[in-house]
């Protein structure tokens, strides 16, 4: 008797059209802020890793000689310490390419002084004391710098922790919006429909006959809105991703959101369907409770 239900809702056609572009708007943004979340986290402990790995000490003397001279002392020193897996002198060309970001190409015979550099692998095993080492390596050579990089990677992670809770704060204000632009909606559609509704109350038809109505259609509204927002989504998240990933390693292509995010991404759609239809079953109820 009641398999013919749907036909006092609002078609396609009417207002409540509009409705799946808006979930599929809220569910690209959501999508984002959780991609997004992610892959700070992921990236920055990734980096943080591979710098928590590796020190840096840098010997800056005028005198090319006694520059030599102090880079030898302390690569010796170094290479003598447990816990250092290996230390290496970068090669001039590889510190002109580490300051080109900031002064541009410049040719190695330009004259400009330029500090030597030692990578220190560290092996992860044995505990050194950076503070000892910092003093040894000044008794040493005067004129090296231990970089250990812990001071700024403290800063780096909490400025990662920060963009993660605005992130979630963002996730929930979306969800929450979507939950308010189901239930006006509904309630728009029962008040726009009362009278047939009221009609269907008088021929006896149940609560549950018309909340089954609603849901089909919110259930619709929100498969919809879920394929539209998650597929513009994950063609945005993989576009960012090629273009970070022609950047080469480092901060930025490190957040570049992962493949295995935007596959999980691919699940939203269902979430979208179960929040519209379950907020347009509760908002349905409560209201045909009122009009009772």
């Amino acid at each position: 008797m009641w398999g013919r239900t749907l036909q006092f809702l609002p078609n396609s056609k009417d207002r409540e059209g509009l409705l799946p572009w808006v979930i599929g708007v809220m569910l690209f943004l959501c999508a984002l802020s959780v991609a997004s979340a992610v892959a700070i986290g992921t990236g920055v402990e990734r980096w943080s890793r591979d710098l928590a790995s590796n020190v840096t000490v840098q010997v800056i003397v005028a005198d090319a000689d006694e520059r030599s001279r102090q880079t030898d002392a302390a690569l010796t020193l170094l290479r003598a310490t447990p816990g250092v897996e290996h230390a290496t002198l970068l090669a001039s060309a590889d510190v002109m390419a580490l300051v080109s970001p900031w002064l541009g190409d410049m040719p190695i015979d330009a004259g400009l002084p330029l500090p030597n550099l030692i990578d220190v692998a560290l092996d992860g095993s044995t505990q050194i004391n950076m503070q000892a080492l910092d003093e040894r390596l000044k008794a040493t050579a005067p004129a090296a710098r231990l970089d250990d990089h812990q001071a700024w990677l403290a800063q780096i992670l909490e400025l990662a922790t920060v963009l993660q809770l605005v992130l979630t704060a963002v996730v929930a204000m979306v969800i929450l919006s979507t939950v308010a632009i189901v239930i006006f909606g509904c309630r728009a559609g029962l008040a726009t429909h009362a009278e047939p509704i009221a009609i269907m109350h008088l021929m006896g038809a149940e609560d549950s006959v018309i909340c089954r109505a609603f849901d089909l259609r919110y259930l619709a509204h929100g498969i919809k809105g879920g394929i539209f927002g998650i597929g513009f989504a994950v063609i945005t998240l993989w576009t960012v991703s090629s273009m970070a990933s022609d950047l080469g390693e480092g901060l930025v292509s490190s957040l570049a959101p992962e493949s295995s995010v935007s596959l999980w991404l691919l699940s939203l759609p269902l979430f979208a369907a179960i929040l519209t239809m379950s907020t347009a079953r509760l908002t349905v109820r409560s209201a045909l409770r009122d009009m009772m």
